[in-house]
């Protein structure tokens, strides 16, 4: 059987991307090694994982240790995160078979498609039509490539992207013709190298991926039973609240723990909006990264965590409220709950939730601007709109289909045994 290697940035949702593609490889017979240059070891842990720090660095010499320490796992392929540039050029000096991954929704310009950290909802307004979307590429990429020069000059030629060619010549890594500067991803995307789409199609705007690409569904961990401990025991008894009818709907609410926004005067609008609804729970998750008690008194039903199970409490959830998170969108997606989404004004997130919105899976509210009670508003339409559920579990229903077919898996061994493709 094969040994694959893994290669992750930082990100929560990735880590568990990676340890969920390491337990299915094994479940079938292969070797892998989940690698990272940033220390993942807090992420590894919580799915029962350990990892293998890279070499971290820039420098030519930097590149050729984390080449060294790749070539040492022997791997029979591959799979590296597609943000990693640096790490790509280094396992691509390897010589073993090479494919990039993402659980982004589509980082190159195709037609029908606006860049990914726009709001834009095809055909709805000036905004989404061809000419509008293709003003937003236009003002993007003119603002990229004076981004670039400006960096160049100022650091003499130190840059990222010059720093990143001289890798690439060391490592052997076709920049020219593999860098695609204009896209979307940052550093760059990529001309012809493989990179499988760990997302559906099922919530991207109608288009045809590039050709480098392959969608083959979200890679999702499997729903945790029972949590033991106090959140359990809380949980547990908010979920037999909702079973009695003591409490006629949950509303899941996370915004995830990457940020360093200070959130609290949004979170305090989304407590005050459920002091308004008092038949209905709240389960606020904090990422750990705000202090509860800097919230003031909380109306008796909303239950704060540090950390929540979400994709346990989405079982039980009628509405999730969260910032637009690709992972976020798929559970809520895969469980067939309706979202209300708040993004942060960072990377993809109003991409996704414009996606979210265009395929009728929930609303979009402003983060800055709703009130309590507007808040309170929009989720009053997705309970009254049967629509919204009818389209999330239909969505859900693709998604699960898809884990149970496990195509991700499925690319991986393709791959394995056409690494020519490659």
């Amino acid at each position: 059987m094969a040994r694959i290697v893994l290669i992750t940035s930082d990100t929560a949702g990735r880590v568990a991307i990676v340890s969920e593609l390491a337990n299915r490889l094994e479940s079938i017979g292969h070797t892998t090694e989940i690698c990272s240059p940033r220390d993942v070891s807090s992420y590894t842990a919580r799915h029962g994982r350990e990892y293998t720090h890279l070499p971290s660095g820039a420098t030519a010499g930097d590149a050729a240790a984390v080449t060294r320490r790749l070539e040492a796992m022997e791997p029979d392929l591959i799979l590296c995160d597609i943000e990693l540039a640096f790490e790509v050029m280094a396992a691509y000096a390897t010589g073993a078979p090479l494919v990039l991954w993402t659980s982004l929704f589509s980082v190159w310009k195709r037609p029908g498609l606006p860049p990914l950290h726009r709001g834009i909802v095809p055909g709805e307004g000036l905004r989404g039509t061809r000419i509008g979307m293709e003003w937003a590429w236009l003002r993007y990429r003119l603002g990229r490539s004076l981004g670039r020069m400006r960096r160049r000059l100022q650091s003499r030629g130190q840059d990222r992207i010059s720093r990143l060619r001289t890798v690439a010549e060391v490592t052997g890594f076709p920049f020219a013709d593999e860098a695609m500067l204009h896209e979307w991803l940052v550093p760059f995307a990529y001309r012809t190298l493989p990179v499988l789409v760990f997302n559906t199609m099922a919530l991207e705007f109608p288009h045809e991926p590039h050709p480098a690409s392959r969608y083959v569904g979200p890679v999702l961990s499997p729903v945790a039973g029972d949590e033991l401990g106090e959140t359990g025991l809380r949980l547990t008894e908010l979920y037999e609240r909702r079973k009695s009818s003591a409490s006629t709907a949950l509303v899941y609410c996370a915004f995830g723990a990457w940020h360093t926004d200070d959130d609290r005067p949004f979170l305090r609008r989304i407590l005050a909006a459920a002091a308004l609804r008092p038949d209905w729970d709240f389960v606020v998750g904090l990422g750990g990264r705000v202090d509860p008690g800097s919230l003031g008194e909380a109306p008796p039903n909303v239950h704060l965590f540090q950390w929540a199970p979400q994709r346990q409490v989405l079982k039980h959830a009628d509405i999730a409220i969260h910032h637009g998170g690709v992972t976020s969108v798929n559970e809520c997606a895969d469980a067939g709950v309706p979202m209300l989404i708040y993004p942060f004004d960072f990377l993809d997130q109003k991409g996704n939730a414009a996606r979210v919105a265009f395929h009728g899976l929930g609303m979009v509210g402003d983060r800055k601007g709703d009130s309590a009670a507007a808040i309170l508003h929009k989720l009053d339409q997705l309970c009254g709109d049967e629509s919204y559920r009818v389209n999330a579990a239909r969505t859900g229903s693709i998604i699960s289909a898809e884990q149970e077919g496990n195509r991700a898996i499925d690319a991986i061994v393709a791959l394995l045994q056409a690494p020519e493709a490659t």
